[in-house]
Formats: C-alpha cells, sequence, structure tokens
C-alpha cells in the first residue's frame, strides 16, 4: 500500500484538493511507522491547502502533523498542531473533524498524565458519534479504546477492560483485524494489572497471532512487553527477561518512547529479582533517560501554556458569541418596538425604553460575571503552575547527582577495599531505592511506612561515608498507623540530606540523627522533626556550606505552604538552633507540618 500511494503521489502533479487528499492518505496510512517521508507530505499538504482555501484537507494535514510527533513523544509539539486542527474544525462546524480532533488531544492528555481532561474530551466526542448515528463504526471503536486507557491510567483497571471488551466485540462484527489484535493486546494488559496473569497470557498469545498474520508489526512491541511483565509477576524471570528484550528491540526501531519507558521499568524489576544489579543499574539509566526526554520540565511547561492558551481563547470565543447574540436580540427588540409605538402609542414606547434599558443592565451584569469567572479560572491556572513547579523541585532535591555519585563511590570502595558481602547489599539497597523513588516521584502520597523505608535506605547508604561514628533512629508514634495514614512525597529527605552535610559532617566525635513522626493535637497533620547534634546554622555558614541547602530548603518551604493555603509558613515549617547547659551549640532541629490524606 505504501508503494502503490508514492507513484500515485509521483505520478499526480497538480497542485489542487486531489494531491492534497493524496499526501494525507500516505501520512494516515504510516502513522505508526515513525517515517520521516510523512511528515514531509504533512508540511506539503498543510501548505498546499492553504493556499487552496480547502478547509478539510487543512484540518487533516494539521492532523497529521500532530499525529507524527505524537508517535514520537514529542509532545509539546503535538499537542500545537492538535489544538490548531480542532479549533479549524469548530470554527467549520466541521463534526467529522471536531471528533478526530478530540479525541487526538484526548490521547495526547492520556499520555501526559492529564486523564480526566483526556476523559472530558473522549466523552464529548463519543456523544457527537452517538448523535450522528454511528454507534456501530470504525471511528467510535478508536475513541472506545482511548477511553479505556485513560481509565487504566487511572487505576480504574476493570472499567479499562470494560470499555477493551466493547472495542473486540465491535472489531469482531466489522471483521476488523488490526482492531481485533489491538484490543485484545490491551485486554491482556489490564488482565496483568488486575493479577489475572494466566487470562492474560491467553488474550495476548492470541492478539501476537493475529497481528503476525496480517503484518501489524507495530502492535506486536507493546503485547511482547505485557507478555514480559506476566511472566515477571509469575516468577518466570527466563521467559519474562526474553519476551522483554524482544519488545525492547521492536520499540527501539519504531522510536516508541513510551513503550520503551515501560520496558525498562520491568526490566529494572526482573534484574533486580535476579540479583542481577550491573544490568538493573543499567536499566534505571535508560528509564532515567527516556522519562527525561518525554516528560522534561520544558516540555510539560509547553504544553501546559499551549492548553491555558486554547481554554482562553474558548473562553473568549464564547463571550464573543453571546454578545453577538445579545446584539441581534437587541435589534430584534428595537424593531419589536418600532412597530408597537406606531400601533400603540407614546406611553407603550416610554415602556419600551425602560424594558431596553433594563436588558442592557442585564446584559453588562453577564459580561461582568464571565469576565470574573474567567480571572477565577487564570488564577487557578497559576496556581496549578506553581504547584508543579514546586513538586519537580521537590524531585530534583531527592536524588541529586551528588548523592548518586557519593554512593557509587563508596560501594565501589567496599567492593575494592572491604567487605564485599556487605558492599553487593549495598548496591542492592541502592537500585531497591532508585526504583522505589521513581515510583513514588509521581504520586501525590504516599504511606507513612513507605516514607520510613524509603529514609532507612537512604540513611544505610549515607552511613558508609562515616567511621563507624555515625548513629541514626527513625521513631514513629505507638497508636499512628503509618500503613493507612498518607502524606505528600519527598519533603522529608532533603532535610536529613541537610543535617548530614551542614551539621554532621564537618562534626568530630558521635554523630547522631534522629527523625521523629507524631500526630498533632487536632490529628488533621503529623509532625516530623529532624534533630541533628552538628555544629549548627551559624559555623556551617562560616565554612560557606549553606548553599545547597538553600535550594532545598526554600522549595519545601515554597510546596509546603502551598499544601497549606490557610497557614503560614512559620505554622508549618521552623528551624530551632539547640544549645547546651553552658549555651554553647549543641545541634539543629527542624519541624514541619505535613498535611494527612487517610486511605480508604
Amino acid at each position: 500500500m505504501k508503494d502503490s500511494l508514492l507513484k500515485e503521489i509521483s505520478s499526480y502533479q497538480k497542485q489542487d484538493t486531489t494531491r492534497v487528499n493524496l499526501l494525507v492518505d500516505y501520512c494516515i496510512a504510516n502513522i505508526f511507522t515513525g517515517d520521516t517521508l510523512a511528515l514531509k507530505y504533512a508540511q506539503e499538504a498543510f501548505q498546499l491547502a492553504k493556499k487552496l482555501k480547502f478547509k478539510n484537507g487543512e484540518t487533516a494535514a494539521l492532523n497529521c502533523l500532530g499525529n507524527y510527533y505524537y508517535q514520537q513523544a514529542i509532545y509539546d509539539k503535538a499537542i500545537v498542531y492538535y489544538i490548531k486542527a480542532l479549533r479549524l474544525a469548530e470554527q467549520e462546524k466541521n463534526y467529522r473533524n471536531i471528533i478526530i480532533g478530540k479525541s487526538n488531544l484526548a490521547s495526547l492528555y492520556t499520555r501526559t498524565n492529564q486523564q480526566q481532561k483526556a476523559l472530558q474530551e473522549f466523552k464529548e466526542a463519543d456523544a457527537i458519534l452517538m448523535k450522528m448515528g454511528a454507534g456501530l463504526s470504525q471511528n467510535r471503536a478508536a475513541i472506545l479504546t482511548n477511553m479505556g486507557a485513560a481509565y487504566s491510567s487511572l487505576g480504574d483497571h476493570k472499567q479499562a477492560v470494560i470499555y477493551h471488551q466493547k472495542v473486540l466485540s465491535i472489531c469482531e462484527r466489522l471483521q476488523i483485524s488490526y482492531g481485533i489484535a489491538l484490543s485484545k493486546g490491551n485486554i491482556g494488559e489490564e488482565l496483568n494489572y488486575l493479577g489475572k496473569h494466566q487470562e492474560a497470557l491467553t488474550y495476548l498469545t492470541s492478539s501476537i497471532a493475529v497481528a503476525k498474520e496480517n503484518g501489524f508489526t507495530k502492535l506486536l512491541g507493546n503485547s511482547y512487553k505485557s507478555i514480559g511483565q506476566a511472566y515477571l509477576k509469575l516468577n518466570q524471570l527466563e521467559n519474562a527477561v526474553k519476551y522483554l528484550k524482544e519488545a525492547l528491540q521492536i520499540a527501539k526501531q519504531d522510536n516508541d518512547q513510551n513503550t520503551l519507558l515501560k520496558i525498562n521499568k520491568t526490566l529494572l524489576e526482573v534484574y533486580e529479582k535476579q540479583g542481577d544489579f550491573k544490568n538493573a543499574y543499567q536499566s534505571t539509566l535508560a528509564y532515567m533517560a527516556v522519562n527525561d526526554s518525554i516528560y522534561g520540565k520544558e516540555k510539560q511547561q509547553i504544553i501546559a501554556d499551549v492548553n491555558a492558551k486554547y481554554e482562553t481563547e474558548k473562553k473568549e470565543a464564547t463571550i464573543r458569541n453571546l454578545n453577538q447574540k445579545q446584539k441581534i436580540a437587541q435589534l430584534q427588540s428595537a424593531k419589536k418596538n418600532i412597530y408597537i409605538y406606531s400601533i400603540i402609542g407614546a406611553f407603550l414606547a416610554i415602556a419600551a425604553i425602560a424594558y431596553f434599558l433594563f436588558s442592557r443592565y442585564q446584559i453588562k451584569q453577564k459580561n461582568e460575571l464571565l469576565k470574573t469567572q474567567l480571572a477565577e479560572a487564570e488564577k487557578l491556572l497559576i496556581a496549578e503552575k506553581k504547584v508543579t513547579e514546586s513538586e519537580l523541585k521537590a524531585l530534583k532535591s531527592q536524588m541529586n547527582p551528588h548523592f548518586i555519585f557519593n554512593a557509587l563511590n563508596s560501594i565501589q570502595e567496599q567492593f575494592m577495599y572491604g567487605d564485599k558481602l556487605k558492599a553487593n547489599e549495598q548496591l542492592s539497597n541502592f537500585t531497591y531505592l532508585t526504583r522505589q523513588i521513581l515510583e513514588v516521584s509521581g504520586k501525590k502520597s504516599i504511606s507513612l511506612s513507605t516514607e520510613v523505608e524509603l529514609l532507612t535506605k537512604y540513611l544505610e547508604l549515607e552511613n558508609m561515608r562515616f567511621q563507624q561514628d555515625f548513629l541514626y533512629k527513625l521513631n514513629v508514634e505507638e497508636h499512628i498507623d503509618d500503613d493507612y495514614l498518607k502524606i505528600p512525597p519527598m519533603l522529608i529527605q532533603p532535610l536529613v540530606e541537610n543535617s548530614i552535610k551542614h551539621g554532621l559532617m564537618h562534626k568530630t566525635g558521635a554523630k547522631i540523627l534522629e527523625v521523629d513522626f507524631r500526630l498533632s493535637e487536632d490529628e488533621n497533620c503529623i509532625l516530623c522533626t529532624v534533630t541533628d547534634n552538628g555544629i549548627g546554622r551559624e559555623a556551617s555558614a562560616q565554612i560557606k556550606a549553606v548553599q545547597h541547602e538553600s535550594f532545598s530548603t526554600k522549595a519545601i518551604a515554597q510546596r509546603l505552604q502551598l499544601l497549606n493555603p490557610t497557614r503560614t509558613l512559620d505554622e508549618v515549617f521552623s528551624y530551632t538552633d539547640l544549645k547546651d547547659e553552658k549555651g554553647l551549640t549543641a545541634g539543629t532541629k527542624v519541624e514541619m507540618k505535613l498535611p494527612l490524606i487517610f486511605s480508604i
């Protein structure tokens, strides 16, 4: 099919709408191949359609450009083209293109962890499709597939299975082989999440058979990945590695960044279970590289900015539309009033004028209300942006390159000169800590027990740098259920690191660090206290050791204030310089209030 389309494009050189459609058809047929020629043809189709004022072709070309960058996981560029295509479709009131635009935009929201926005767009697209009488169609199968993916991202895997089974039913009735292979692979993936691994293998094996029979090589990578995950859970590690490596090869060939991310994360777990820490470390590095490429701060900011601009333009368009309707209403009212004036007379004319003035007052009030709502929406966007930036700063301070270098250097010294058994144990700790931090980095909350476990692993690694004179203790108040209570992640470790680097590292003699967790009196938050017997903040400042601390504590303070908007910063975060009986420096104590999230 690819060759035949290329031949048609090459032989048809007339610059008209037929050529635009041929270029778009090639892009659609090669959407999953990563073919750079598809990008070139999409750009040519857009320019020609714009020149011809061929709006339908212009919209299709914009969607093709978005699809190319979406498949390459360059989401900041993809969203620009998707929103331009959707805006043009809405202006033309082309419901078919509106459905396509909303589906594309929702798929991108799913990939960038904005599932609620994705579901809203999918539901609006599905409602338009059902209104058009296309309940049993390939387009609806595509929308339901994406809705299943959105529910999966939200953790509702049972609902995801229901939607993918609806897709399978539609595709079997319409005999769409690609949809059958895709939906079976998706059902298998969701069954893995539900712990039904044997049942998952049945669907995944069937998906691979259909894909191979019809040459759908693009689908094989994700199915092999899911089979590898199933074998991991069934503790058949050799089979898991085999299928994951096959998936890795296909994902690299297709430059499927999203699948590469999942494969490397799963390989990390398999190698860790096998005790192959060298490959586990390599998989960790590969995972972090792909993750940074897809979800880098700058890309996320561009996506947020473009989306905010689109939402603002929609609100402005709504306001303009309301104003136009109001003006039409005013003109109709005026015309009616003139007719009444000529029949009824001056008395009714005065009444009409009074009504006209009252209508203008009502319109003015409505416009003011719309402006107020728009301002509130903009404030909300700014607040969300601040929360995101503070969380990113907290993540940077959680696992900085300096700590990774020190930990690996200490482990290397143990291998070369010390206890190799201990070195191997610490390497395992380092791999486990890295994986756990990657897992919690995207979560809004984690259990208190998980936080304590992460801190313990971190302190075990830091302990290697001291000469048997470092003591640490983590205390949780007895009546606290640390598995039930949840707190925001990545707030405590930077404070512990500050205590070690700027307080204890420069101290001679016994070095003591203690972390205490207790409930506040109103039981609405956890009080966390980090106490050390280090040299104190004044001495640390004199040797210029506060530069790193200023970054992490500022980030933590900012995030705490966002999490506790009704409290002042002094109420949720404080430093205390400890003194002994003689008034000499005896260390530092940091206390902060962490908002509680009760698990259900």
